[in-house]
């Protein structure tokens, strides 16, 4: 009995120390605010949509975050379906309105509303002393490609009078999106109007967008490294009921589980078959085939097979016709070429070439969808501006994060360098009525 209660006593000691180590984790997370709230994220995107696919929620509120917590941002749509402050169709005479398209990175849902380059750039421009009232109206919405901006800008940009057009163009999935057949290998289904090339001429199919009324895959098509996995874990799963529990109660638990998903997948995956964690991005690497290779990273691919090459001419026309209805209203169309996170830092690219063991002995080149398309607007005398060298060359003299390590979006400092950035090239090359506008102040250290 004395061993016994020796042993008994040592195994309290043991399990107090545990759960003494727990509770100190526990507060350490919520003090240090590492953890991600309990509540799901706000919902900002109406789907489906006849017009464009999707589009914002007009008038939706709440808050942006992701499970590793790096960023946690209020989030408003305005009335007219923009992530902006609320904005009349008509501009006051003293004003001059500056339109930007694009996607996700334009919409910058991952800072604040005015830490986007956006308005960096229309607070810098209102900045200098002039009698002109600078106003850069966000039009950016996630996963659009510039057929959507195309047709956003037909039917809504044009009634914004705007004076120039910035398109910003992220290399990293534009090509893709304005693709249907790599759309559709990417996300395994049609999921907006698409133009097509009759010849020369743009043609638009399923539009008015109906799903009901767009084919189904014919072959099951292999879900995407991007996809999120919202499934339960199998009803047998004998802990599944403490989920909910934990994660409402829990910093630890909302902070250690997606640091398990990538840290130790195994673990990862026995905690999903005993319904301690959802399924997620482990359970997609897993059930991966051999041989997989992302859709989205056929841009870098060298030489660019028959499907990539039909992107890049669709693109082309694409921008084209984009150019062609900006200058009839009486504006003028520029583009800035966005980063993504493996152009910036290599040792990404590294890491993805080791996790896709396929795309080892194939030839890459990630500057070549930039080039590619500064053919396309050379070609248009559509001006530019390539952040990718101005990214590269603040991260080789700071050790600054541009790029959020697990997001991929930009972080704030990003958003300042980008509307450093474009408000230099803008006076530069005289897009804007700024006279006398300092231009070496153009890339200051975030």
């Amino acid at each position: 009995m004395r061993v016994l209660r020796a042993a008994l006593r040592g195994l309290g000691l043991v399990l107090a120390g545990i759960l003494a180590a727990v509770l100190l984790l526990e507060i350490t997370v919520r003090v240090l605010n590492l953890a991600p709230p309990a509540a799901s994220p706000g919902w900002f995107w109406k789907a489906p949509d006849e017009q464009y696919g999707w589009q914002h929620l007009a008038g939706a509120t709440g808050r942006w975050f992701n499970p590793y917590n790096e960023y946690n941002v209020e989030i408003t749509i305005n009335s007219k379906g923009l992530r902006d402050v609320e904005t009349d169709y008509g501009k006051a005479a003293d004003e001059f309105r500056i339109l930007v398209l694009g996607d996700s990175y334009v919409e910058g849902m991952r800072v604040p509303l005015e830490q986007t380059f956006s308005k960096v750039l229309e607070q810098r421009l209102n900045s200098v002393d002039s009698p002109i009232v600078f106003r850069v109206i966000n039009a950016g919405v996630s996963a659009w490609g510039s057929d959507q901006a195309l047709l956003w800008y037909r039917n809504e940009g044009v009634k914004y009078e705007p004076d120039l057009v910035i398109l910003g163009f992220f290399p990293g999935n534009d090509f893709l999106n304005n693709s249907e057949a790599l759309e559709v290998e990417n996300f395994g289904g049609v999921r907006k109007p698409f133009f097509h090339l009759d010849g020369e001429q743009l043609t638009l199919r399923y539009y008015p967008f109906d799903p009901a009324d767009v084919p189904k895959p014919v072959t099951p098509v292999t879900v995407p490294s991007t996809a999120v996995i919202t499934g339960e874990s199998p009803s047998a799963a004998p802990l599944q009921t403490w989920r909910p529990w934990l994660n409402r109660f829990s910093a630890l638990y909302r902070y250690a589980t997606p640091m398990l998903r990538d840290a130790v997948p195994p673990v990862a995956r026995w905690l999903v078959r005993w319904g301690l964690m959802e399924p997620g991005q482990e359970e997609i690497d897993a059930a991966l085939p051999a041989g997989y290779i992302p859709a989205s990273y056929g841009v870098y691919r060298r030489p660019p097979t028959e499907q990539w090459q039909d992107a890049f001419t669709l693109t082309n026309t694409l921008l084209r016709a984009l150019d062609k209805d900006v200058t009839a209203s009486g504006a003028r169309l520029a583009v800035a070429i966005l980063t993504a996170q493996e152009q910036v830092y290599p040792e990404l690219w590294d890491g993805l070439l080791l996790h896709y063991p396929a795309m080892q002995d194939k030839d890459w080149d990630l500057e070549q969808p930039n080039r590619v398309l500064y053919g396309i607007l050379d070609g248009s005398n559509i001006p530019y501006i390539d952040l990718l060298p101005v990214f590269r060359e603040h991260v080789a003299a700071s050790r600054t994060l541009l790029h959020l390590r697990h997001d991929g979006h930009w972080t704030p400092a990003a958003e300042r360098l980008a509307g450093a950035a474009i408000y230099g090239f803008l006076v530069q090359n005289r897009l804007v009525p700024v006279a006398g506008a300092a231009e070496t102040d153009a890339t200051p250290t975030p």
